[in-house]
């Protein structure tokens, strides 16, 4: 009995023993909890605050990428319109060109033609009475001058005057002259006259006329079949 208390007693001794190294090891085993950052919120929490900002940021990134389609489409709605318009532009820029052309070629020969009849834009015609006429002859035809003169003068024109001076030329047909602004006046004298050719004073004819406005210069054709083609002497014209 004495070996097997002695074993007890041991055995319980060493189950005291363990009870008390288990029980000094217990605090030391419960070290203290280190919280993460977070608040120290549970994981199923931070996830859900995750999830919230994900779906906070979608509705911005759909924005985005609408506003980005519909600045595509409206370029691409632009190049459209404007290849469209190109290709019917073409036919009317033409038709304005052609109508500048036409434009400008009018232009010209208005111009032309006030340079060539500067009296176009002339004051008032003088009665017949008034204009200042001279008659020159164009021919070898002797007084011939005087015989236009004297028709002329039958006609109203009294200040019709023949004057001395062979004009440069051969002159066939009768010419009227006039000088600038004195265009209808011509034509007047031309009508009594029964002469179809009008025209601007010449240069080498100006110094001839004096201070006269309408020249006439007398050609062939007035010279008659009677007339005679040239004087006695074979000098020049007479007028």
């Amino acid at each position: 009995m004495t070996a097997e208390a002695s074993a007890a007693a041991r055995t319980a001794s060493g189950a005291s023993a363990r009870g008390s190294a288990g029980a000094a090891r217990t605090p030391s085993a419960q070290a203290p909890v280190r919280t993460r950052s977070g608040g120290g919120q549970p994981p199923s929490q931070r996830t859900g605050v995750t999830t919230y900002s994900r779906r906070r940021r979608s509705p911005a990134r759909a924005t985005v990428l609408i506003g980005v389609a519909v600045i595509i489409g409206i370029v691409a709605v632009v190049l459209v319109v404007s290849s469209l318009g190109s290709s019917s532009g073409t036919t009317p820029t033409t038709a304005t060109t052609k109508t500048a052309a036409r434009s400008r070629a009018h232009h010209t020969h208005t111009s032309t033609s006030a340079a060539t009849h500067p009296s176009e834009t002339s004051a008032p015609v003088v009665s017949p009475a008034e204009a200042q006429v001279a008659v020159l002859n164009g021919t070898s035809t002797p007084n011939l001058a005087h015989r236009l003169s004297a028709s002329l003068q039958q006609s109203g024109y009294s200040q019709a005057t023949p004057l001395n001076g062979t004009p440069p030329g051969s002159h066939q047909a009768t010419v009227v002259e006039y000088a600038s602004g004195h265009r209808a006046e011509a034509a007047q004298v031309a009508q009594a006259l029964g002469v179809t050719q009008v025209q601007p004073i010449e240069a080498a004819v100006s110094p001839l006329a004096g201070s006269s406005t309408v020249v006439v210069i007398a050609g062939l054709d007035k010279a008659g079949a009677g007339g005679e083609a040239s004087s006695s002497t074979g000098g020049g014209s007479v007028p």
